[in-house]
């Protein structure tokens, strides 16, 4: 187990002013009381280096954020912009938005703009060529060879950040300004075993998996409790558990550490898992700790799409009572899943349809519009999809062509389904009014209503309540 790192007081050349900036990286009014604690774990490596660390978290948008410019212009001048990119849901015009606005600061101010995170190695070409930054983050890259020698100190600062755990009990609440209804992310894990085929979540560690002290993350979990009142804390892993054993221990230690600190059952916690790392007393003990919900990448039901397209190998039957299990635990789970493929068949559709009824389409948060494989450059997906003949690509943009005619037209009047039905409604919702999340379920039990009528699928008259 890693031990919490060290820091030594840099030299004062290697000093910078660093701007780091937490972008909103969703448009929908929706996760707004998120707060980005990767962004917030690295403004406290930095502090803890020696260098002068501004955070603008526009991430979290329960309260307004000053305009990235707005900063420069009034605490500036820095010497170096950091920029956290890291959900693949970005990908596309929002990540193209934010490049818009760093090629304009990095233009207006002269200053060197350096993305770090998952989505900002993946789209690291794209991300130069449209002059948004200089440079970004990953273990493989070697900030020694930047001739700018402060962005080269503070990118060395930065890397190290990835392999380890920086503690945020030293903020106080000036630093930490967020207001008792925020979802803090902490990490206690870096990198996934996994390898999908499709995922871009370990482009910026170099792959393999390494957990880090339970004790510091429970810490640091009190402490931002304590300063901001928060009760409601995710897991930022990727794959909380590794293996099955290793899942039973550090959920023994999460119980454990919260216990020794008051507050089991005070805090309400998320993670991110993969359902063969659990079993039924696993979920007792993650229950007891106070986790609530659990997401999963169930992915697909079709055995062949799951293992030759995706890299994943699950046992549904495994899954099924994983899912049980955690019903009787009080656990919501949530499950991510892939509808959509370059080489989906209309009976295929039929029979993940009839699947994921059995499932529990409530359990599946996404629109079946939206279902649909996500390309991100670099990754072996986008390879086999390119290699294929069906990758249709430009600047911030990846898509793929249906190889069959008749499940592009069924996709197509799916598509207009939405954005007549759906795309309207959405910009309007906002999870701050509970009627809005009725809305939400009831719009998708209309799409799997059409799309399953569509198919010629019976099905049930309630699926379930669509989050």
């Amino acid at each position: 187990m890693p031990a919490l790192r060290m820091l030594t007081q840099p030299t004062p050349s290697t000093r910078a002013r660093v701007l780091l900036y937490a972008p909103a990286l969703s448009e929908l009014h929706f996760k707004q009381r998120h707060v980005d604690g990767e962004a917030l774990a690295l403004h406290a490596h930095l502090r803890a280096a020696g260098h002068h660390s501004t955070l603008l978290d526009a991430y979290y948008r329960a309260r307004r954020a000053t305009a990235l410019d707005d900063v420069i212009a009034k605490q500036g001048p820095f010497d170096v912009l950091l920029v956290h990119l890291w959900t693949s849901d970005a990908y596309g015009p929002r990540l193209r938005s934010i490049a818009d606005e760093l090629a304009a600061t990095r233009a207006r101010h002269q200053i060197p703009v350096v993305g770090f995170g998952p989505l900002a190695t993946s789209a690291a070409t794209e991300l130069r060529h449209h002059q948004a930054v200089d440079h970004t983050i990953s273990l493989g890259q070697h900030p020694a060879a930047i001739k700018n020698a402060t962005v080269s100190a503070v990118m060395a600062d930065a890397a190290a950040h990835l392999t380890g755990h920086t503690p945020l009990t030293a903020f106080t609440d000036a630093d930490v300004p967020y207001q008792p209804d925020a979802v803090v992310s902490v990490s206690a894990s870096r990198g996934c075993r996994s390898r999908c085929t499709f995922c871009a979540y370990n482009a910026d560690l170099g792959g393999g998996w390494t957990r880090l002290p339970m004790a510091a993350a429970v810490a640091d979990i009190a402490h931002l409790h304590h300063l901001t009142g928060a009760t409601r804390f995710a897991f930022a892993d990727s794959d909380f558990g590794s293996t099955r054993a290793v899942c039973a221990q550090r959920a023994a230690e999460l119980l454990d550490e919260l216990h020794q600190r008051g507050l089991t059952g005070r805090l309400r916690i998320s993670l991110n898992i993969r359902s063969e790392t659990l079993d039924p007393d696993i979920l007792t003990v993650l229950a007891a700790a106070g986790v609530d919900v659990i997401l999963i990448g169930a992915e697909s039901f079709n055995p062949d799409t799951l293992h030759r397209l995706y890299g994943k190998r699950q046992d549904v039957g495994h899954l099924h009572e994983v899912v049980a299990a955690a019903d009787v635990a009080g656990i919501t789970t949530v499950a991510s899943y892939i509808l959509w493929h370059p080489w989906q068949s209309i009976e295929g559709l039929r029979l993940e349809l009839a699947a994921i009824e059995r499932f529990g389409r409530h359990r599946i948060p996404q629109f079946m519009a939206r279902s649909r494989l996500l390309v991100i450059p670099g990754t072996v997906a986008e390879r086999h999809i390119r290699g294929a003949g069906l990758l249709d690509a430009a600047p911030f943009r990846r898509a793929f062509r249906f190889a069959r005619p008749d499940v592009a037209d069924l996709y197509d009047a799916l598509a207009a389904w939405f954005v007549q039905n759906v795309t309207p409604v959405l910009p309007r919702l906002s999870e701050n009014r509970a009627d809005d999340i009725k809305v939400l379920a009831e719009l998708k039990i209309a799409e799997w209503r059409w799309l399953t009528a569509a198919l010629g699928i019976p099905t049930t008259t309630a699926t379930g309540a669509a989050r």
